[in-house]
């Protein structure tokens, strides 16, 4: 592939089109309170053992068939929120796709759009991708959250819990009723919904559960398959969060 037809803009591994879910019967005063839902996600993926965690390392597989991309990933975590994720596109003959958060600073990197630092709704993607639970701390990035509605997603009954920040686009999130684990995010637009994430093939690492398969749809859709995971590690280089060096001397401000 020519690197001047390649598109990649957008591209954010984070977690938020596809068939609209379904409504099914169900009155407001049936449905549990989102912290409820929240809570037992948490308990899904982990619980306690999720607090013990001190870092996590990723080997994934990057697809996007429209543009005949497939390249293998990688991703770091350390606690509390410094995150590290590359594409590796060095066969296709341009620099890698990198992203990543430290103390709060959230950057990508793309081989057309250049280097620069995250704001609004991608960088409030980013950071919640930078946790292993991204709604432990919702009550700091959203002002409210409420459980609207009971949905199919697929073949699984859903509870639809909205996430409203004070400024932005809201976050809906569907759990899986069942298991509790989420199955999929929409980030909010002006006409509906603008990007959509579907998440699947949960299972279990040292404890820890996380979705194996991760497909985003929208402008440029592209899936996520993690081939391996591993927590507390003990082979993460220091220098894996480093910023890059156009946006060090705004570090901070």
């Amino acid at each position: 592939m020519k690197k001047d037809t390649m598109s990649l803009a957008g591209l954010i591994p984070a977690v938020v089109l596809s068939m609209g879910a379904l409504a099914v019967p169900g009155g407001a005063s049936d449905l549990p309170p989102a912290e409820k839902v929240l809570a037992r996600y948490a308990e899904a993926i982990g619980g306690e053992a999720l607090a013990g965690i001190k870092n996590m390392k990723a080997e994934l597989e990057f697809e996007m068939p429209t543009q005949g991309v497939y390249a293998t990933a990688e991703e770091f975590w350390v606690r509390p929120d410094s995150f590290y994720f590359r594409i590796d596109l060095a066969a296709m003959g341009v620099s890698d796709f990198e992203t990543g958060v430290l103390e709060g600073m959230a950057w990508q990197s793309h081989p057309m759009a250049g280097t620069r630092r995250l704001s609004g709704d991608e960088g409030a993607a980013a950071l919640r991708r930078a946790a292993l639970n991204p709604f432990e701390g919702w009550k700091e990035q959203f002002e409210t959250a409420e459980t609207v509605a009971e949905e199919v997603v697929g073949e699984r009954a859903c509870y639809k819990v909205v996430l409203t920040p004070a400024e932005g686009a809201p976050l809906s999130s569907y759990f899986d009723k069942e298991t509790g684990f989420l199955v999929r995010q929409e980030l909010g637009g002006d006409t509906g919904p603008r990007m959509v994430t579907d998440l699947g093939d949960y299972q279990e690492t040292q404890g820890i559960v996380s979705a194996r398969t991760v497909e985003t749809k929208g402008p440029e859709s592209f899936t996520l398959k993690y081939t391996t995971v591993a927590y507390d590690v003990e082979d993460i280089p220091e220098d894996t969060f480093e910023l890059p060096t156009s946006l060090q001397a705004t570090a901070g401000q």
